[in-house]
């Protein structure tokens, strides 16, 4: 591709993507069948760990990474469970639907391409990370539910997977680093947001989508999961090439609504670097 060609291809794709997003012809992920299922059934009183059971043994996969879950440092006893029914007993409802939701949304992040499959890749990675920064924060204040806070953090840039399947499946050659990143940048917020809502997921993974990359969002004095998010992606730069990018985290509104203390000297949380193997055990429970 001409290098004269590059802004013009940025353009068209950029307005094409955003044209069909609006349009609501942009074709979306759909939420897999199994998180699907055990989202209905959790909803109805009547069904128990082994209904719950049942649901997920539908997916072979899905039910042999949540025995897996339900076996590891985290959330493992001495005694390992060896059935479904017994993961879901041990992990609890909530975390297990949230487990199965984040086991099942994995699936998507894939493309025939190599180079948008290694963005998937690092997309995935990148995610996984925030959602287990925002778990630990979770932990340390009451307000929030950890296992809401893993989910919301996952699923903040769901987005990008609908962009690069965009780009995927475009007659030419777009998969350019600059292009790829420029559609992303424009983007990223309001197709993650139209995908949440199109899964009807409550205001607040909305919300997390459509915000977290302002910030300087000031809501008011009452944190939610978007700072959560804006926090953990904040702590995540620091140290990195992406921290030209964004402020410090201790310049930000989120950092004083969730009093997150002390910094150490690469402006990274104290508390969070304290943390990094319960961090690294919430990122192991999400690539089982």
């Amino acid at each position: 591709m001409a290098a004269t060609s590059i802004p013009n291809i940025k353009n068209r794709l950029t307005i094409g993507l955003r044209r069909d997003l609006e349009n609501d012809c942009l074709e979306l992920p759909s939420l897999p069948d199994v998180a699907v299922a055990v989202t209905k059934a959790l909803g109805d009183k009547a069904s128990d760990a082994s209904d719950i059971a049942d649901i997920i043994q539908t997916d072979p996969a899905i039910t042999a990474k949540l025995v897996k879950a339900a076996n590891s440092a985290m959330y493992g006893h001495c005694r390992p469970v060896t059935t479904c029914t017994a993961a879901v007993i041990r992990l609890g409802s909530a975390l297990t639907h949230k487990l199965v939701m984040s086991l099942s949304v994995r699936e998507l992040f894939t493309s025939s391409s190599p180079i948008l499959l290694n963005r998937m890749r690092e997309l995935w990675r990148h995610s996984t990370e925030i959602a287990a920064i925002c778990y630990v924060l979770a932990r340390y204040d009451t307000r929030f539910s950890p296992d809401q806070a893993l989910l919301v953090g996952l699923l903040h840039d769901i987005g990008v997977v609908a962009i690069l399947q965009y780009i995927e499946k475009l007659p030419v050659d777009v998969a350019q680093s600059s292009i790829v990143d420029e559609a992303i940048r424009e983007l990223r917020a309001e197709t993650s947001g139209a995908i949440l809502q199109k899964w009807r997921f409550p205001p607040e993974y909305v919300v997390a989508a459509y915000e977290s990359e302002d910030w300087m969002r000031d809501k008011g004095i009452m944190p939610d999961y978007c700072d959560l998010v804006i926090a953990a992606q904040l702590h995540s730069f620091a140290g990195t090439d992406k921290a030209g990018m964004a402020p410090n985290i201790d310049k930000t509104p989120a950092y004083f609504h969730l009093a997150l203390g002390e910094l150490t000297s690469l402006s990274r949380l104290k508390i969070l670097e304290e943390e990094r193997e319960k961090i690294h055990q919430a990122e192991l429970l999400l690539n089982v």
